[in-house]
């Protein structure tokens, strides 16, 4: 195990147990319950605290529909190939729960995550035999060209901009939980049990290009003359698709001081990755009337295959979070925190063909970072 990676367990534990009972020390401070104090439909009222001494931690809990957005910022392990697993990268996501607890203490919360990078590439910038087509104005009276004859429009002169991917994924979520509400510790902390189904999918892509010139013809298969010039593009992508589907045990647990409330929520699940593999080989091959001369030919799919594999792995791991919310009025809280998600095994990366071993297909995943939201009756 890498220091980096058990440097994120770590940080996985203290997200777990930060919300214990003895984290949040000895004195009871209650807020409202939404339903027990009447705002008169005034929304962004602010809260009464003083009013609320006196209630009951159960009464301090909240009951009917709630609702919270929360938007993350998560760093993600690289692939497990060389070195590289060790190192990581951060991305962006989207996070909605969605929820109802009725008076018996017993209720539902649906979850759902989206999660678009990180997309990171290392990029190389590659002229191209011709480098300025001057026929093209890149306007509307000028003529027609093939897209990979035109001059770059942000460049000015045409190029290949050439890419190998380093961290390249994309993660949604989907969640229907069963919740239930114990009884008030003696401090005032609260525990919400839960099960239920989750899905998943992890989409991983690996993307490899490469350029070289040569002097093989197209319009002559195999002659070599130093009149022409000819340029090849090769690309291949790899795209893994882990969906997964399964079951999953948790808990939530709750307390309130003042305007705060503090929360911490961690719920292990195992499920089934159904994995597909599709490998994309492309090559563009432009010949020229020499250096710094006219397009005489472009052959744009010589070479192109597409090659499929599935593969099922059993997947497992677990989620941890911490949050503080503070409390704008009876209804409305902002709110921050920690999140961290960990697949331990199962997890099917992209690599290439003569670039790293892409037939591993239970690899970890780790993924932690920050949240900041909003969350309506939490």
């Amino acid at each position: 195990m890498s220091l980096q990676n058990f440097h994120w367990r770590v940080v996985a534990v203290l997200t777990a147990i930060v919300a214990s009972p003895t984290a949040f020390g000895q004195v009871y401070h209650p807020l409202g319950d939404i339903l027990d104090v009447n705002p008169d439909w005034q929304f962004f009222a602010p809260v009464d605290v003083t009013e609320m001494l006196e209630r009951s931690p159960r009464k301090t809990a909240s009951t009917g529909w709630f609702a919270t957005y929360d938007r993350t910022n998560l760093w993600v392990s690289r692939p497990e190939v060389e070195a590289s697993s060790a190192r990581g990268d951060f991305g962006w996501g989207n996070r909605w729960d969605v929820g109802f607890m009725n008076e018996e203490e017993s209720g539902w919360l649906v979850s759902f995550r989206s999660m678009g990078g990180p997309n990171v590439y290392d990029r190389v910038l590659q002229e191209r035999v011709n480098r300025v087509n001057e026929d093209d104005e890149n306007d509307l009276a000028a003529p027609l060209f093939p897209p990979d004859d035109r001059n770059d429009p942000q460049l000015g002169f045409r190029a290949y901009v050439l890419g190998d991917s380093l961290n390249v994924v994309g993660l949604t979520n989907f969640e229907l939980n069963k919740t239930w509400r114990r009884s008030p510790y003696r401090y005032g902390g609260m525990l919400e049990p839960m099960i239920g189904l989750k899905y998943s999918t992890f989409n991983d892509t690996a993307l490899n290009e490469n350029y070289i010139r040569t002097q093989n013809q197209i319009t002559a298969p195999g002659g070599l003359t130093t009149d022409n010039a000819v340029e090849t593009l090769f690309s291949d992508t790899t795209t893994i698709k882990n969906s997964m589907i399964g079951g999953q045990l948790g808990a939530r647990y709750f307390n309130h001081s003042g305007r705060w409330t503090l929360s911490g929520e961690f719920r292990a699940f195992a499920m089934q990755n159904f994995q597909d593999r599709t490998l994309a080989r492309r090559q563009i091959t432009t010949e020229y009337d020499g250096v710094g001369g006219d397009v005489v030919a472009q052959d744009p799919v010589t070479g192109t295959t597409f090659i499929q594999s599935s593969n099922q792995e059993f997947a497992f791991g677990f989620e941890a979070r911490a949050e503080a919310a503070y409390s704008i009025t009876n209804f409305f809280q902002v709110r921050g925190g920690i999140d961290v998600i960990n697949f331990a095994k199962g997890i099917w990366r992209g690599q290439n063909p003569g670039v790293g071993n892409e037939f591993v297909q239970d690899q970890a995943v780790e993924m932690a970072g920050f949240t900041f939201g909003v969350s309506v009756n939490r």
